[in-house]
């Protein structure tokens, strides 16, 4: 165990470590404060000590997804906010090479509702998966308008909509596994990320601005 415990980490922070947070990755040329690979070996915090983990394009590069999310799952405290972005998986920036998971809402249906028992294992709880912000491709919604095409069809069926996408999870640890489906709320901006505009989300997860046309909500799980 560290001398001390953050209480918000980030993990895979690479070059660009997020203010604030304790930053953790497997590259000792970077900036992390602990280095340390998280496909192989177990987080040094107690159980239910880190209020926040945020993580940045590195998930798409790791494969050992159940031991990742039972150790994330094990460190977090109840109600502690997880925020994921990744590229989205149905974009050319998300077939590059050195990019393993192709991550789309299907990813996290599996891990938060429908598989969650094959994630977590024997951990009391679930990922509650609150929100989906998408950074969409610059003018994309108005080409789709021109062609009478809705964004929830293109996200569901077409390419290049999306460049890079993020997950708002909370950990519950009251109930023994998910209760059923989930449906996140749905955030959207072109060329930047949504802010997450959440009451329930820690003022560290607020950025950007929600100018109103961002908040519509999709059925896309």
């Amino acid at each position: 165990m560290l001398p001390t415990t953050p209480d918000r980490i980030e993990i895979g922070c690479g070059r660009a470590k997020r203010a604030g947070f304790f930053g953790i990755d497997v590259n000792a040329d970077s900036d992390a404060d602990l280095v340390l690979d998280v496909e192989r070996q177990d987080l040094p915090f107690p159980d239910n000590s880190v209020a926040h983990v945020y993580s940045s394009h590195a998930f798409e590069h790791m494969t050992e997804f159940p031991r990742i999310l039972r150790e994330l799952f094990r460190v977090c405290e109840h109600g502690a906010t997880i925020e994921i972005w990744t590229p989205y998986g149905k974009s050319n920036d998300g077939l590059l090479f050195g990019h393993y998971i192709f991550f789309t809402e299907t990813s996290f249906k599996h891990i938060c509702f429908e598989y969650d028992r094959f994630y977590l294992g024997e951990h009391h709880g679930y990922f509650d998966w609150q929100k989906s912000a998408y950074n969409l491709v610059p003018g994309v919604r108005d080409q789709l308008a021109g062609m009478n095409i809705p964004l929830e069809f293109a996200l569901d069926h077409m390419f290049n909509v999306c460049m890079e996408w993020g997950v708002l999870l909370i950990v519950n640890k009251e109930l023994a596994r998910a209760p059923g489906p989930q449906f996140p709320d749905v955030l959207f901006d072109e060329g930047r990320r949504p802010g997450w505009v959440s009451s329930t989300a820690p003022e560290s997860v607020a950025a950007g601005i929600d100018d109103g046309r961002n908040a519509a909500a999709l059925p896309l799980v």
